[in-house]
């Protein structure tokens, strides 16, 4: 299994925030893989969970990014991962319910979440603000599997976070279906974007 993680990447440049009429940020903006390519990461942990051979790495992601434009706001737009499933044949659905997310992850898929991060009296659960993550399994607890890109130390033992999301075997977590669907209510509708091999 392949983990992609983004903050080993500050010095590979990902450009965003190239649409002129963004409201927050400057046009242009030069940004890395380690501050903006949780999406990017994320397609390339599915490539792995999913295909047997494929050739899919970071500079690949950018260029596909770029050429849809997903990256004329911040980080990366879904329909990048329009490209990305087209590319590889595979199968993709945006669906909004947990029960949807575990029987793609049940039944031979695998799923990227759109966290929403901190609103209003609640601290995100895997970050502050927008981030995607991969969910690969439903553990026998009834636990989801998750693969975080911006995974470090002490990333879920600060206040708001502590005790609710397990780190095992040194790169996934695991969490509870109920937190996780929390942590997605401000993406929704169609915070989980799942893939199956056609």
């Amino acid at each position: 299994m392949r983990y992609v993680n983004q903050k080993q990447y500050p010095e590979i440049p990902y450009i965003t925030c190239i649409n002129p009429e963004h409201p927050q940020h400057e046009r242009g903006k030069t940004t890395s893989i380690k501050t903006s390519g949780c999406g990017l990461c994320s397609s390339i942990m599915i490539a792995d969970r999913l295909l047997v051979d494929y050739e899919y790495e970071l500079e690949d992601a950018i260029a596909l990014s770029y050429k849809v434009g997903a990256n004329r706001g911040a980080g990366t737009a879904r329909i990048y991962f329009d490209a990305f499933a087209d590319r590889f044949g595979l199968i993709k659905k945006e669906a909004s319910t947990i029960e949807e997310l575990k029987e793609c992850l049940q039944t031979g898929g695998a799923a990227i979440v759109h966290v929403g991060g901190d609103s209003e009296g609640r601290i995100g659960l895997f970050s502050h603000v927008g981030h995607y993550i991969v969910a690969i399994g439903v553990e026998p607890d009834g636990r989801i599997a998750i693969l975080d890109p911006a995974l470090e130390p002490g990333r879920y033992d600060e206040e708001g976070r502590a005790g609710k999301v397990e780190v095992k075997n040194g790169f996934f977590s695991v969490v509870s279906p109920e937190l996780l669907h929390e942590d997605t209510l401000t993406r929704q509708p169609g915070s989980y974007i799942l893939f199956w091999r056609k």
